[in-house]
């Protein structure tokens, strides 16, 4: 099983919602494997788990059950700024089928660790939003399609803009062809006084039904929507 964890913008929570997916996964004795494929804002200093100190994917290795023995991320572009940006100012341009092709061997690569195969579990983070260019004509959309078969998670901030946010993005979505599986609200990091009320008004606007609201430092709304992932 896949699942592509994309956002409804930059800083929402996606890093979040995909490290309590993988704990939860964990601890439900499932093997979990955790991959960003794309990263900006680090340097190629690895650790044991292949991915570099304090980035993301170092983030989502630590929260799983598995390492890959593959670089991580594939792509580590050391610009702070859009993906499609930073991989110009090193001189490269991000390839849908050299990532396609990193996943595969990726989870080819623990596989042959774990008793039952067919039961692993990764947890694929996008870089930005479901709409950032990761290269010319090319967004995490696009990534997200290139991972088929997989379930995909649209992540949003439980703050002030979320309603415009995820309608915004629905319909963009909508209209490419592909909706999101679900939709989680990831704790504010500054909570303002929508916080807390925003998974109702969702709800009740019409606009989504989100499946799973995490505060900060909780990862007990997640539980749920992993239950309803693994269901037959």
């Amino acid at each position: 099983m896949r699942i592509v964890v994309l956002g409804c913008g930059t800083g929402v929570g996606k890093t979040r919602v995909s490290r309590a997916l993988l704990r939860a996964l964990v601890a439900k004795g499932l093997p979990a494997l955790g991959l960003k494929p794309i990263e900006s804002g680090v340097q190629r200093d690895a650790t044991a788990s292949g991915a570099p100190v304090g980035s993301d994917a170092a983030a989502l290795a630590e929260a799983g059950s598995l390492r890959t023995q593959l670089p991580h991320p594939l792509y580590a572009l050391p610009d702070p700024i859009s993906p499609h940006l930073a991989a110009r100012a090193a001189g490269i341009v991000i390839d849908l089928s050299r990532v396609s092709r990193w996943v595969h061997e990726s989870e080819a690569s623990v596989a042959r660790h774990v008793a039952s195969p067919s039961a692993l579990v990764t947890v694929i983070e996008t870089a930005g939003g479901v709409f950032s260019p990761l290269a010319p004509g090319i967004t995490n959309f696009d990534l997200a399609r290139s991972l088929e078969p997989a379930i995909w998670v649209l992540v949003a901030a439980d703050a002030l803009g979320v309603l415009h946010d995820v309608t915004a993005t629905s319909r963009a979505m909508r209209a490419g062809g592909r909706e999101p599986d679900h939709v989680v609200l990831s704790g504010a990091r500054a909570p303002d006084a929508s916080t807390g009320r925003n998974a109702a008004e969702l709800a009740s606007l019409g606009i989504a039904q989100p499946s799973a609201v995490l505060a900060r430092d909780d990862d007990r709304g997640v539980s749920a929507l992993v239950d309803r992932l693994l269901a037959p």
